[in-house]
């Protein structure tokens, strides 16, 4: 007999509150990654460890980069355009294929204005030509990271709606997806083949669960999430 079915019921109430709100997971320090195979012949980034007190993680090619990676992990990655083998704006699109949410932010010494409107295009914090100004480069990693917490944050607050979603019932489920739609009580009532009290019934249940008081609170808390956090950051090419 599973502990989590002992705890459910020995202690229904704290069962269900561990299920609808979940312990908050210790968040890692975010992190900047650089993949340059000249990093240590840049005094700019080799000065990155000492600016901030950031925890820096530096790789010498995009292979070893996507061999470490942990998406969970929040960050920014400083890529150089020209990373031998792969290449920085290769490596972009094998993270954007995977679906990550992490912060790419470019570098280059001879970047090209394509270059900077793909890597722009496909969603890079900025595209920057070295030289590169440390206060700049600080600047443009401060909104990276600043943007990788937030979509953290939005990630979080969907799985906690996700874990409030899965306490409803398949009916409080049917009367949710018809009050985002919109559709008055009446209406639900005709297309469910239920009374309207009923309705109203159900309906007070979800607002209890998902900690909402209105559809408008509904609707947001549905539709949040870190592709909103992601467009915060405007776009940019420093050339």
């Amino acid at each position: 007999m599973g502990s989590q079915y002992l705890q459910k019921i020995i202690n229904p109430a704290k069962y269900l509150r561990d299920k609808i709100y979940p312990r908050k997971q210790t968040v890692p320090k975010p992190t900047v990654f650089i993949v340059d195979s000249n990093h240590s012949r840049d005094p700019t980034l080799s000065r990155l460890n000492n600016a901030q007190n950031w925890e820096v993680k530096i790789y010498s090619s995009a292979e070893a980069f996507l061999e470490a990676f942990d998406p969970s992990h929040p960050g920014c990655l400083l890529l150089d355009v020209h990373v031998p083998k792969m290449g920085g704006l290769a490596l972009q699109k094998q993270l954007e294929d995977q679906n990550s949410e992490l912060p790419l932010l470019f570098v280059s010494t001879q970047g090209t204005v394509s270059e900077a409107v793909q890597a722009i295009h496909a969603g890079a914090v900025d595209f920057l030509i070295k030289p590169v100004k440390q206060s700049l480069l600080l600047e443009r990693l401060q909104e990276g990271l600043a943007q990788s917490l937030r979509i953290r944050e939005a990630q979080r607050k969907q799985e906690e709606m996700a874990a409030r979603i899965s306490q409803l019932t398949p009916r409080e489920q049917q009367v949710m997806e018809r009050l985002i739609e919109g559709k008055l009580s009446k209406v639900i009532a005709s297309e469910l083949g239920i009374s309207t009290k009923i309705v109203d019934h159900h309906r007070a249940q979800v607002m209890a669960k998902l900690q909402t008081r209105n559809r408008a609170e509904l609707l947001q808390l549905t539709l949040s999430g870190p592709q909103g956090a992601r467009e915060k950051t405007p776009r940019r090419v420093s050339l």
